[in-house]
């Protein structure tokens, strides 16, 4: 249940601050959406932990072992649109650009959004070893935490940072992995990549990507920036958006200003 309350908090923890552009992975873009009333209603973020995300005017939720399509045209009025059957072991859902990446124990899964035509579909899948993983998606890349916590094949599997290519959806490609404490949920703003590594704290990278021309390969570098790292917060979800950092560890709700480094805390909700 915990899960699903962090979940909560975090995709409304934006509401207010604004729409402003920017380039975070927190899924999808902040939306101004029209009520009944005449009135707006701010649409937030959601963290990698999220089960449930909005992309334009669907709301996408796992719901068990269906993925779900509602249709929020009317937002005081949702109607299911469609369904899709998902593996047993999925945990998260993460909503970027055209698809849908959905965070499992054995691997991630790629959904195609559905049209006026077409439902949900699976397009693509990478498997790795039996772990916890949320995944946040940039740029063509996506970032994967994997934790072996209890919920996860009784502490079996691994705790490390994966990196993927996902240029091709059908074709995602393993391009680095790099261990790690004990992640959770983590994001990712233009080349600054904030990961919850448990009692490693909340710790910040450097991504640095390029591709070769001839090969078409993506190369990708991440940098642990030690002096921008908070080691004394033990954090379960993160949402990095508009040079504001909202954290949760499951007590309360922090708020961090990344416009410069160190970061510097502007309030907490408990």
């Amino acid at each position: 249940m915990k899960k699903y309350i962090v979940s909560l908090i975090l995709v409304v923890g934006l509401v207010g601050c604004g729409d402003s552009g920017s380039s975070s992975s927190s899924s999808d873009s902040v939306q101004s959406v029209p009520t009944s009333a005449g009135g707006a209603n701010k649409i937030g973020k959601g963290g990698s932990q999220a089960r449930f995300v909005i992309s334009g005017d669907y709301l996408y939720t796992l719901n068990k072992r269906d993925l779900e399509a509602f249709d929020i045209t009317e937002p005081d009025n949702p109607l299911p649109y469609t369904r899709d059957s998902v593996s047993f072991d999925v945990e998260t859902l993460f909503s970027y650009g055209k698809y849908l990446y959905i965070g499992a124990e054995g691997g991630i899964y790629i959904y195609t959004k559905p049209t006026p035509s077409k439902g949900l579909e699976k397009i693509g899948e990478f498997t790795h070893v039996k772990s916890c993983d949320p995944v946040v998606v940039a740029n063509d890349l996506a970032f994967v935490t994997l934790n072996s916590g209890s919920s996860c094949r009784l502490n079996s599997g691994k705790n490390a940072l994966e990196v993927l290519d996902v240029k091709d959806p059908l074709n995602p490609k393993l391009l680095m992995s790099r261990n790690m404490i004990e992640p959770k949920g983590l994001g990712i703003d233009d080349n600054r990549l904030f990961i919850c590594d448990g009692v490693g704290g909340l710790k910040v990278f450097d991504v640095v990507s390029s591709e070769n021309n001839e090969s078409n390969e993506t190369k990708v570098n991440i940098i642990f920036d030690r002096n921008s790292t908070l080691a004394d917060i033990n954090c379960y979800d993160l949402i990095p958006y508009n040079k504001n950092l909202i954290v949760s560890n499951g007590d309360d709700v922090r708020q961090f200003d990344y416009s410069h480094f160190p970061m510097v805390e502007l309030g907490r909700i408990k």
